[in-house]
């Protein structure tokens, strides 16, 4: 039953928290009342004086609701729907913002129109603005996840208030500005209240968010955690995305980034959203497996059948010749154990203080293109430092997304580290993992663009060698095109590798028939045969994740899901020990390795040092490496 009653020129009613004659007044002179901004056509907000701060909408009166007959058949405006939605939500403690009051003009039985006042929420944009704030501006892991994990506790609430949204887009959430996030549902004229909230309501309701598919994954899973989401769930939403695509011709809004200091607000292309996670030290991926894929060069599967036949014969032999011809004595070991350090001004000078002890051990330190310039003068000033201190310094040159699409600003980053480190460091290895897209290539084609700063590298600067390709697991095959196109004049003086074995166990382990020294002895051969590089190898990056380490894991991140996890690779810190011990051993007694390098020092996910205790702890690892590097 309706509880209007005459407010100035309007029948309506007031939230009874809010109900005073000042306001009354000021609400009989709407949409003209003084104090008002307008900020979007239908949309204003209003700081008056001595007045709660209220945002106002206006809808408009359209034919189905410009008879007072509604008021008979028990339908509602969408301003009246929207404040009782809004008493319903508050009565359950969902978020939204408090509704203050509805107000709707008549003239006889005709509706003019119709308002919606609520509390203003200052500070506070829409769901989809602070994607892409994070998208262009922040792309920041642990801030995104905790951006996702606000939004999700709103729906939440929404359906545990028993509300079906039935528009709940990006537009249709709002969050805080800034971090500690919060969100509201909004917009909730479009809404029905349901008896009981099934698993295949929630997952329709949910349909609109509008998310890259791994982030989207990440974001339902927070809808149920710490339980398992149900099947139904994903088959109803899916259903209705579906739908959505059908009906608006594309879900997915895909805009090219417009190459400009700051590009225009609209949604970049999914395969171009690059995200750091400053937790795991790692690029994170938007996309699951599956939507990757569409996104692959055809062209480029080609060129690794192409490169499997011309070479692998020759890599063949020459991988049974290099294990045949391992020395029967074990390699001395000195100043081959390298070790991976992080450079943040923020925590530097404590891991720095971890360093010493180890003594003058040969380091690598990466320098990252995401980062911001004073970010990198810093790290170029510690490189130095840490040079003048007694340690061999090599430099990984971390690429992101936005180098491929701005390959003036990657050339720049190039030459700057150059310039500066020239005479400080003895190499660098050209980029990262490059046969991961989630850091930022997604063909040949992209990583030749990066790379051109490197043409003619030695007669400009005879004192940095260059290493690479730089991929990362055992996958040899998709490696070798990556060799084939580079110019004869970007020559690597060492084949780089990130060699994980974390995924098969102990480092005795197989994978398809090849163990760790199987696995080097490939890469060694790689390095003998191919015209693009020097008969080198080094391991730039190994680790194994830590058990119990969460999101800080490289194998945690971005997210925990629920549930148990299938074939979990961590182990625990005396196995962590005991598998990096006999990975070097495996890979600096055979020579095989020229030289290894253990990432990294602190971390809590994968580190030497729990940089999580106060004050930082040894792990077991450092102790181990200590010992080991006084027996060289």
């Amino acid at each position: 039953m309706s509880t209007s009653e005459a407010i100035g020129p309007f029948q309506g009613e007031l939230h009874p928290e809010f109900d005073r004659p000042e306001l009354r007044r000021w609400l009989a002179r709407l949409p003209d009342a003084p104090g008002c901004e307008l900020v979007s056509p239908g949309l204003q907000r209003a700081n008056p004086p001595g007045l709660p701060r209220l945002f106002i909408k206006e809808f408009k009166a359209e034919a189905r609701w410009k008879s007072r007959a509604d008021d008979v058949s028990g339908r509602k405006g969408p301003a009246r729907r929207s404040f009782s939605y809004g008493l319903h939500l508050e009565s359950h403690q969902a978020p939204t913002p408090r509704p203050v009051a509805w107000l709707e003009q008549l003239e006889g039985e005709r509706l003019l129109r119709q308002f919606l006042v609520t509390e203003w929420l200052p500070g506070t944009i829409s769901f989809r603005d602070a994607l892409l704030q994070h998208y262009y501006d922040k792309p920041l892991c642990s801030s995104l996840i905790e951006l996702l994990q606000a939004a999700a506790d709103a729906v939440r609430a929404c359906h545990d208030a028993g509300l079906e949204h039935r528009d709940l887009g990006n537009q249709n959430l709002l969050v805080s500005e800034k971090a500690p996030y919060q969100a509201w549902v909004i917009d909730l004229h479009r809404g029905r209240l349901r008896s009981s909230f099934t698993p295949a309501l929630r997952g329709k309701d949910s349909a609109r968010i509008h998310l890259p598919s791994d982030f989207r994954r990440v974001f339902h899973e927070m809808l149920f955690a710490p339980e398992q989401a149900p099947k139904a769930f994903y088959q109803a939403e899916k259903k209705q995305r579906n739908l959505y695509s059908v009906q608006q011709g594309s879900h997915r809004l895909r805009h090219p980034f417009q190459k400009e200091e700051r590009p225009l607000r609209a949604y970049p292309p999914e395969q171009d959203i690059w995200i750091w996670d400053d937790r795991s030290m790692q690029a994170i991926p938007a996309l699951k497996s599956k939507d990757k894929r569409k996104y692959y060069r055809k062209r480029d599967l080609g060129l690794q059948a192409e490169s499997q036949l011309r070479w692998k014969s020759k890599l063949d032999q020459s991988e049974a010749e290099i294990l045949a011809a391992l020395p029967q004595k074990a390699q001395s070991m000195k100043g081959r154990i390298g070790m991976g350090m992080r450079i943040d001004p923020e925590r530097f000078e404590d891991e720095r203080r971890w360093l010493e002890p180890l003594g003058p051990i040969p380091l690598i330190l990466r320098l990252y293109h995401h980062d911001s310039p004073a970010r990198r003068r810093y790290g170029i000033n510690a490189i130095r430092r840490l040079q003048a201190e007694g340690h061999e310094c090599a430099v990984a040159l971390v690429q992101d997304r936005r180098a491929i699409l701005f390959p003036e600003k990657w050339q720049a980053f190039v030459e700057e580290s150059a310039a500066s480190l020239s005479g400080f460091v003895h190499a660098f290895e050209v980029c990262h993992a490059i046969n991961r897209v989630k850091w930022g290539i997604w063909n040949y084609p992209e990583y030749a663009k990066l790379l051109q700063p490197f043409q003619n590298w030695k007669e400009r600067y005879p004192q940095i060698e260059l290493w690479g390709p730089s991929g990362i697991d055992f996958e040899y095959p998709r490696l070798l095109p990556f060799l084939d196109i580079l110019p004869e004049e970007n020559h690597f003086q060492a084949f780089s590798h990130h060699l994980y074995v974390d995924r098969r166990g102990a480092p005795e382990n197989e994978q398809n028939g090849y163990n760790t020294k199987r696995k080097l002895a490939r890469a060694k051969a790689m390095a003998r045969l191919h015209p693009r590089c020097d008969e080198r190898l080094i391991i730039s990056e190994v680790n194994w994740p830590l058990l119990g380490s969460g999101v800080w894991s490289p194998v945690g991140s971005p997210y925990v899901s629920p549930g148990p996890r299938k074939n979990d690779p961590s182990v625990n810190e005396e196995d962590y020990a005991d598998y990096m011990e006999r990975y070097l051993r495996i890979a600096l007694e055979s020579g095989l390795a020229e030289r290894v390098y253990w990432w990294n020092l602190a971390a809590y996910g994968f580190g030497l040092i729990d940089d999580h205790a106060s004050p930082w702890r040894p792990r077991p690892a450092y102790h181990r490496l200590k010992e080991m590097l006084g027996e060289s």
